[in-house]
């Protein structure tokens, strides 16, 4: 009788055990962030957020910290940013006090301390934009080597992925003929399996705030298209959108790091919501993922595309 109490005692914890094991199996399973769980060994992996430079306020570092937790999971290579770095009017010396209160003290996680690939946006503008170029030589991660630049990585030895970032500031209100022919030309010289875009206004936009852009179209998706570029990451408008019109660019927009506008659809949107966040996009190959994440870290949306 003694034994048999015993036995039953044991598969009773034996039983509880493995019911324990199960059930925290499926909320691992249904977790937020268990789509990057699944992230390749050989991929490249970055966040790309805009519009956020505003003292940790409108939810600027809550969009932090969920960028700090998801790094847990996958840690960044780097981190684009879309423009609009500091509201409302940019910085002014390297002094100024927005390095540190919209910046360097808001995106403190040790996950966020890799390269930042910034371009200028508007409201940088109503600043010294020449210091956050300048900033680059003073820190660690900020890296803006110009007004537009261009850099290529690595996904693994055989594929690779030419990035542009743009200064689209002028192209809204006049032809930068100078830029246009840089851009052409590190295009048709590129040898990239990938080629993405980076600029601080977009051309598609289903925000009521600015829309889409007819002298961005004009200047750049023929060229794109033309050249084989997949994506064209930009801000301007406070929100997470997917735009998707006819050719193979995909148009995402993400200037939702701090404060967010209401937004709309139009026909060629596939995704759009006045949330703060960011993207978080991974890169094999062969394939995108893209994630927008609210800051509350929830995926609130995934795309995936191939070259």
């Amino acid at each position: 009788m003694k034994y048999k109490y015993i036995l039953v005692v044991l598969v009773f914890i034996l039983s509880n055990v493995w019911i324990g094991c199960h059930v925290s199996q499926n909320i691992s399973s249904s977790s937020k962030t268990f789509p990057f769980l699944s992230i390749p060994e050989k991929t490249l992996h970055f966040f790309v957020i805009g519009d956020w430079g505003r003292d940790g306020k409108y939810h600027q570092t809550e969009v932090a910290e969920a960028m700090n937790t998801t790094g847990k999971l996958a840690p960044p290579d780097f981190i684009i940013s879309t423009g609009d770095n500091f509201y409302p009017n940019g910085v002014t010396s390297l002094q100024d006090k927005q390095w540190l209160t919209s910046f360097e003290n808001i995106y403190s996680g040790q996950q966020v301390q890799c390269p930042w690939y910034p371009v200028l946006g508007n409201h940088d503008y109503r600043g010294n934009p020449q210091v956050e170029i300048a900033y680059t030589k003073k820190s660690s991660r900020w890296t803006m080597p110009a007004r537009y630049y261009t850099l290529s990585k690595k996904i693994n030895d055989s594929s690779s992925v030419r990035f542009i970032f743009l200064d689209t500031n002028p192209m809204e209100k006049l032809d930068t003929l100078h830029q246009l022919k840089w851009l052409d030309s590190v295009l048709a010289h590129s040898n990239e399996q990938w080629k993405i875009v980076v600029g601080h206004h977009p051309l598609f936009s289903s925000n009521p705030r600015h829309g889409n852009s007819a002298k961005m179209i004009a200047l750049l998706k023929n060229r794109l298209e033309k050249h084989g570029v997949q994506l064209y990451l930009a801000g301007h408008d406070h929100d997470l959108q997917h735009q998707q019109p006819k050719g193979n660019v995909d148009y995402i927009v993400s200037g939702a790091g701090s404060q967010t506008r209401k937004t709309s659809t139009h026909s060629t949107t596939k995704f759009t919501r006045d949330i703060s966040g960011f993207a978080s996009i991974s890169m094999t190959a062969d394939s995108l993922a893209l994630h927008f994440i609210d800051y509350k870290g929830n995926v609130i949306y995934s795309y995936k595309r191939g070259r």
